[in-house]
């Protein structure tokens, strides 16, 4: 079998190719992806006597990181795939991070890796070593600097972090675990990913941004209403489905249709004049809701999108009488268990391996003021 794998997340360029056994490597610390990367593909295969029709299975960081480089590498190996009809993986740049310690971690044990987003905002993910590979605990993620601060002290894991500009994670005082991205740990990725079987065509390949580019920002300038959802809103809600993390197994249109069918279902949707943002859809418990789905639009994200819809919806149930609102959520998102926290959720209970990931899931409460 041969792999040809490219990394165009970051400031250089990242080549492996595993050739029936051997692994040939090419790294570029510095380059304009735009201008560089094809001459540099056309050299390293040249020089390693194959050629592109040789190519078994190819794989591409799709991301986080930056945003044109993602889409030069996206659409270089979905053109390929395309060509020669042949399969794709996808690993994504904090996974690459994390093969760099894969040797130096135990079995069990877990690796956060961290990537500098810009405007005081940084990406990270979670995994765990189980034997030969990596398992991702969460989707890649987005937050803010202050906010890692306080996820830093829950994290029973080694943080690695991306070393494009070390001072500026000061603010986050890491211990000396600096990265940068390796041809070599590409390769380690991709590979677990083909034993895996987790091939996709290239229809399947998508970039993974969490956030829209300053040329494509969305600022939320208009007010954002909160209404009540109906079945009219189905075709809005499934969109949101579709900015579910990964790690948060998204509804299908056929479950949304049929909440929509019991009587004790409500949802509410952020709206701006243009579109719906995002939604939370509930269950009537009697004296208590019970929180089911809470999906914010990518682009609208840090944006106080969330917290609007849940004290819109504290409003109502203190109307209605509830006692409290109830919901569940994944041990490690600790981006939504920080605005859970300050919004006055505690943890109750936990569901032992509720996840696939063997992840527990948190049952969080809050109990509203008479």
């Amino acid at each position: 079998m041969i792999s040809l794998s490219f990394n165009t997340t970051g400031q250089g360029t990242e080549f492996c190719l595993e050739k029936n056994g051997q692994s040939y490597f090419l790294e570029t610390e510095f380059s304009k992806h735009s201008e560089t990367f094809f001459p540099l593909l056309d050299d390293f295969l040249r020089n390693h006597k194959t050629k592109l029709e040789d190519i078994d299975v190819f794989g591409v960081c799709v991301g986080p990181g930056s945003f044109t480089g993602i889409r030069i590498g996206l659409s270089v190996a979905k053109m390929f795939a395309y060509v020669f009809q042949k399969p794709c993986v996808c690993v994504t740049s904090l996974e690459v991070l994390a093969y760099n310690i894969f040797d130096n971690l135990k079995v069990g044990e877990k690796v956060c890796s961290i990537i500098n987003a810009g405007s005081q905002n940084l990406y990270y993910q979670i995994f765990r070593k189980d034997g030969n590979s990596l398992t991702s605990l969460t989707s890649p993620k987005v937050c803010s600097f202050s906010q890692f601060s306080v996820i830093k002290e829950k994290l029973d894991s080694k943080i690695i972090y991306y070393d494009n500009d070390e001072k500026k994670y000061d603010i986050i005082e890491l211990e000396n675990y600096k990265q940068k991205f390796s041809a070599k740990s590409l390769l380690n990725a991709t590979l677990s990913h083909i034993q895996n079987k987790k091939q996709l065509s290239y229809k399947e390949v998508m970039p993974i941004y969490l956030r829209v580019s300053q040329a494509e920002q969305l600022f939320i300038k208009d007010e954002i209403v909160i209404t009540k959802g109906s079945e009219k809103d189905i075709e809005s809600i499934i969109m949101l489905e579709g900015n579910a993390d990964s790690d948060d197994l998204a509804w299908n249109e056929k479950a949304i249709k049929e909440s929509f069918q019991n009587s004790n279902y409500k949802c509410f949707l952020a709206q701006t004049k243009n579109e719906v943002v995002g939604y939370v859809g509930v269950m009537d418990l009697g004296d208590e809701y019970e929180i089911l789905r809470i999906i914010v639009s990518k682009k609208a994200r840090a944006k106080g999108v969330g917290t609007k819809l849940l004290t819109h919806l504290f409003n109502i149930a203190k109307e209605e009488e509830k006692k409290s609102v109830v919901l569940e959520v994944n041990t490690l998102n600790y981006t939504a268990m920080l605005l859970y926290e300050k919004l006055g959720f505690c943890v109750v209970g936990n569901r032992k391996n509720y996840y696939h990931n063997k992840l527990d899931g948190l049952i969080m409460r809050k109990f509203l003021e008479e």
